[in-house]
């Protein structure tokens, strides 16, 4: 090759990779979020859905102890009590107001008798045996008519009040309806009284155990949530739902009336973990990863999700650096060692 030809090789040579490098472009730096990654306590759950019910044990029957007519119902079913409310008004039963009637004539009776043995006494006409009988009689007499008061005979209407605060579960009587001493007038549920049946998937109520902490949230009203108690577990299949009923009984001061639907999140187990923000984690055929922030680099890095809850979802993985951020925004798109420069906070 002759010097010329040399030259002008090495001149095309040298244009070609000038112009090559006059093509190549810099390297995008992708703008992102990112937030530090923390432990915080995660609560494994397992949810179900049910309706609020009365209680069986927390119901009472309130009842008159003498017989008579309902004269008025002063409450309806459901309605919330407080102690002391009026409930139902009796008329007293003509054959109950006699034998009141009866009692009172037999104290004046028994009275007079005793004030008569007593006079004959003074007069020697009668023995200290007749006058301890006349006494005997008068005491019999005076308790017959304290037991009728105490039973309310001597009124000719009695009201039936709240003995505690609560809530009207049933009322088995109607206007008009004559009852017998001790029938039941009112039935009422005491305010914590309520329990939630609800269906747990078959596949996750074998975590599920007796005196686990249980969150209800009531799907009508405000929705404030409960907490309650796993009080039973079903040993089949509810036939109707094909779920496994789940017996939970709320604590007191929770308010909620009978008849609500609810949602439950029963805790079967609490550890401390990694939380994230859900956007944080995404999945391609490799898996779930994340991105954490190495520098100025995006760092891929594989991980295993767990419980999903409020705040985020769980991750763990061998090569989570506890010391890095996590990008939480801007991640979609980026490459592993990608260059990144980070959000200033607003």
């Amino acid at each position: 090759m002759t010097k010329s030809a040399l030259r002008a090789t090495l001149l095309a040579a040298t244009l070609l990779a000038g112009g090559a490098h006059a093509a190549e472009e810099p390297a995008p730096v992708a703008t992102v979020r990112a937030a530090p990654l923390a432990r915080q306590a995660v609560s494994v759950t397992v949810g179900g859905y049910g309706t609020l019910t009365p209680d069986s044990d927390a119901l009472v029957n309130v009842s008159f102890q003498r017989a008579g007519q309902v004269a008025r119902v002063l409450v309806r079913p459901g309605q919330p009590v407080a102690k002391g409310a009026p409930l139902v008004d009796l008329a007293t039963d003509p054959t109950a107001a006699a034998g009141y009637a009866k009692a009172r004539s037999a104290l004046t009776f028994a009275t007079g008798e005793l004030e008569r043995a007593r006079a004959l006494r003074d007069q020697h006409l009668a023995t200290n045996s007749q006058v301890a009988a006349a006494e005997q009689a008068e005491r019999d007499a005076r308790s017959a008519l304290e037991a009728e008061q105490h039973l309310g005979t001597d009124h000719t209407t009695e009201t039936l009040a709240a003995p505690f605060d609560g809530y009207v579960d049933s009322i088995p009587v109607a206007l008009g309806d004559r009852i017998q001493p001790g029938a039941p007038v009112v039935r009422l549920g005491r305010g914590a009284g309520v329990r939630v049946v609800a269906g747990v998937d078959p596949a996750e109520v074998a975590t599920v155990k007796v005196g686990q902490p249980v969150t209800v949230t009531p799907l009508v009203g405000a929705g404030t949530a409960l907490t309650g108690t796993v009080a039973g577990i079903a040993g089949m299949l509810n036939p109707a739902t094909r779920w496994v009923d789940v017996t939970v009984i709320l604590q007191a001061g929770g308010g909620a009336l009978p008849g609500t639907p609810a949602r439950i999140a029963i805790i079967t187990d609490r550890h401390d973990g990694y939380v994230v923000p859900r956007q944080a984690v995404l999945t391609d055929e490799d898996g779930a990863y994340l991105f954490q922030l190495a520098g100025a680099k995006a760092r891929r890095v594989s991980v295993e999700t767990g419980v999903e809850g409020p705040a985020g979802t769980e991750v763990s993985g061998d090569k989570l650096d506890p010391k890095l951020p996590v990008i939480i925004l801007g991640n979609y798109g980026l490459e592993d060692g990608g260059a990144v420069k980070v959000e200033a906070a607003r």
